[in-house]
């Protein structure tokens, strides 16, 4: 299948690396080339014939619209869409585009993995006949999937940002350092990754995005920004991708 990625990383390389491995013809972009391709025109050729468009933005409701709409307006009507479900509902993302019915739901949390899995959600208008295509696609990742219920952050992206937010909240509080709130979490707990480490990995600005929406779509306290997570996105410190989060990146 041809397979057009467009979003942030390291969820365009590590979902690439698995439609590569799995033969997929995959075009990846990260959010600004895909739209600076799109004025161009390079991307025309790319997305004309894909039979699956993966969009993966979840920084701001306004930048993930943009970019469904202009992957929509250049992919095939029939094409599926497998859309981001972390920072708004597929159902808002399937309102911005013609053919709503073509738009699935998905969530995955870095690092990605052979034998992994990746929730996937409908919303109130996808046919069954994509969300089969979708399931498909999955299995051809050797990834299971697992159908959840519509809603910002799905079930591992909800939980594991909210527990991202309550570290920085004790590291914000002199409760303890990142290092050792992050000990405690794996050693204690058996976690594969301390929360604040695990925030690093797949960005700042990815965890900000997840509990917005949240915080929007539930009015709920718990899921309010860290003060602490807000400058650091607004620093600009995003974790690996930028060199430095919560802790420091050479590489």
């Amino acid at each position: 299948m041809k397979v057009v990625i467009a979003g942030e990383m390291p969820f365009v390389r590590e979902i690439g690396v698995l439609c590569e491995e799995a033969g997929h013809d995959t075009v990846m972009y990260l959010v600004e080339d895909f739209q600076s391709a799109v004025h161009s025109g390079w991307a025309m050729p790319d997305a004309a014939n894909a039979d699956i468009a993966i969009e993966i933005h979840n920084e701001s409701a306004g930048a993930k619209e943009e970019l469904i709409v202009s992957l929509a307006s250049f992919i095939p009507q029939d094409a599926l869409i497998v859309t981001s479900a972390l920072a708004s509902s597929v159902t808002q993302a399937a309102s911005w585009v013609t053919n709503p019915e073509r738009v699935v739901g998905f969530g995955v949390i870095p690092p990605l993995q052979r034998n992994g899995i990746v929730e996937i959600a409908a919303g109130l208008n996808t046919d069954p006949k994509y969300m089969q295509k979708a399931v498909e696609f999955c299995n051809s990742l050797n990834q299971e999937s697992v159908e959840v219920a519509d809603g910002p952050g799905l079930v591992r992206a909800r939980t594991i940002c909210c527990l991202i937010n309550e570290a920085a909240s004790a590291l914000h509080e002199g409760v303890a350092s990142a290092e050792d709130i992050d000990k405690a979490m794996k050693l204690g707990t058996n976690y594969p990754y301390g929360p604040l480490e695990w925030a690093d990995y797949f960005g700042l600005d990815t965890v900000f995005g997840v509990l917005t929406g949240l915080y929007t779509e539930w009015g709920e306290d718990r899921y309010r920004v860290s003060p602490l997570i807000r400058r650091m996105v607004q620093a600009g410190k995003l974790g690996r991708k930028s060199g430095e989060g919560f802790y420091k990146y050479e590489d």
